[in-house]
């Protein structure tokens, strides 16, 4: 299905990128062959008054960037949760795209699974996903979605230090997720045999520091917004994920290899959307705060608390750094060593630094 018109590019521009993808092939089928609940979608259109926010945001380097074009493009971004203040970063490269002329929306769904459907479907374009995900689906990553984990890895009072982890069980909401990848990343940095570790699937976020609360768990990876809560009964806070791990990303921004070939200039758009994004983040808290209300609901209060935490943990980083090869090849390395992926294909099957390196470019990011 044909999901949107790019404006004229440069041959240059769009053969570059071709070139990079002509080899590319699905790895796998994603999930049953079922349908799935019709998307919805939430359209953005961006304020004068965000707009002006935004261009405001921007940085001197990107002062003669030239916005592209994009009248008669049609972009929707899948996220696979319920609009939630965290996400905000989509409702503002939403409205970034409208304001270039594009018809842009977000679209929800009902956990990564569903969301990879939506894709694969041809009902959305673009979305956040894992490097795993890329790998067993058969999409193609193409530019950062959340470069920097938020996490932190907290332990019971008996755990003082991630030395004293062997003995203690340590509670993940599965095996072969993000959590997954953190913990054997956290292990082999300190020299720990993962089988001297009890784990045990103990439910979402929000459940497993209940559980840490009450003693049925002695460590686990939480939120930053629930340290506090944690640290003030005494449990402790054993590593801040993006400082020890900065190498590791949350998500990526991925599509299927049959888009990004016939909408490179979109690709790009995407990827330029995402550090003007990342840079009115980074310098305008106001902007942000009225985005997050704006597509998640609550209040500018409770947002703002939000913004303070993700800033501190440096998530979304405008710099050509927030996307590399590097970051991929190491994630996908933890994704086999969990058997989160049963193969390693090329990685040109599922990365492709093309229109990246050519937003960067263009937006002149350091």
């Amino acid at each position: 299905m044909k999901t949107g018109v790019g404006t004229p590019a440069s041959s240059g521009r769009v053969a570059a990128l071709g070139a990079v993808l002509a080899t590319a092939v699905l790895v796998s089928a994603c999930g049953s062959g079922g349908s799935s609940a019709a998307p919805s979608a939430v359209a953005s259109a961006a304020s004068p008054s965000t707009a002006a926010s935004m261009a405001a945001a921007s940085p001197s380097g990107a002062a003669s960037f030239t916005p592209p074009n994009l009248a008669g493009a049609t972009i929707r971004i899948v996220v696979g949760a319920a609009p939630d203040p965290g996400d905000t970063k989509v409702e503002l490269m939403s409205e970034i795209l409208q304001s270039w002329g594009a018809t842009a929306s977000v679209i929800n769904q009902t956990g990564d699974p569903a969301a990879i459907r939506v894709i694969l479907a041809g009902q959305a374009d673009v979305g956040s996903i894992a490097v795993s995900t890329a790998i067993n689906s058969g999409l193609v990553i193409f530019g950062p979605s959340q470069p920097r984990l938020e996490y932190h890895f907290m332990g019971a009072p008996s755990v003082p230090s991630i030395a004293a982890l062997p003995g203690h069980v340590y509670g993940t909401s599965n095996t072969h997720g993000l959590e997954a990848l953190m913990f054997a990343d956290l292990l082999a940095k300190n020299n720990i045999d993962p089988s001297t570790v009890q784990v045990t699937v103990a439910g979402g976020a929000s459940v497993r520091v209940s559980a840490m609360l009450a003693g049925h768990i002695d460590a686990t990876f939480v939120h930053a917004d629930s340290v506090s809560k944690l640290t003030t009964a005494s449990f402790n806070d054993l590593a801040k994920m993006s400082d020890v791990a900065p190498e590791l990303a949350d998500s990526f921004m991925g599509t299927s290899s049959a888009w990004v070939q016939a909408h490179p200039d979109l690709a790009v758009a995407v990827d330029e959307a995402w550090i003007l994004a990342a840079q009115t983040f980074n310098s305008d808290k106001n902007a942000w705060v009225t985005a997050a209300v704006k597509y998640a609901g609550g209040t500018a209060a409770d947002a703002g608390t939000l913004y303070d935490t993700l800033l501190a943990a440096d998530t979304f980083p405008a710099s050509k750094s927030a996307f590399s090869s590097a970051s991929a090849s190491a994630q996908e390395d933890l994704a086999a060593q969990v058997a989160a992926i049963t193969s390693k294909p090329a990685m040109s099957a599922w990365f492709t630094e093309t229109p990246w390196d050519q937003a960067v470019a263009a937006m002149n990011l350091p």
